[in-house]
């Protein structure tokens, strides 16, 4: 083999690897780029519900004061005492309620990063052909 035959055929090796390194390092990027976006996004939405969570249960907690001592103070004096226990066993089973409803919300949550994840699976189908 001449030296110009061997050096064609390095030369369509490197070729090759550079190509695929490109084509991995592309892929790489677009993965990022799509776990960044996914990122801000899941970041944002933590932040909002937090945010709005806190501020709803502050102002239900205040209203509810406000409707307990309302409740306590137009009865009459003898049941007032039932009252008291009335309401409660109203809030703990609202308070039960809410609670479990947020364990079911937390549990049923959709997969985070689910667009990633499936790229990743889309992409490691096509190099697997």
């Amino acid at each position: 083999m001449s030296e110009t035959e061997t050096t064609g055929t390095h030369s369509g090796h490197t070729n090759v690897l550079k190509r695929l390194a490109g084509s991995a390092l592309g892929l790489m990027h677009a993965h990022l780029g799509i776990l960044s976006i996914e990122l801000e996004e899941a970041r944002e939405r933590v932040l909002k519900t937090l945010v709005l969570g806190v501020l709803g249960a502050g102002l239900l907690l205040l209203a509810l004061l406000a409707i307990t001592l309302g409740a306590i103070l137009l009865v009459p004096e003898p049941w007032r005492a039932y009252t008291v226990v009335a309401l409660v066993l109203v809030f703990l089973a609202l308070g039960a309620g809410s609670l479990w409803m947020a364990w079911n919300g937390i549990r049923h949550a959709k997969t985070p990063f689910a667009l990633t994840i499936e790229e990743l699976r889309r992409d490691k189908e096509h190099f697997l052909r």
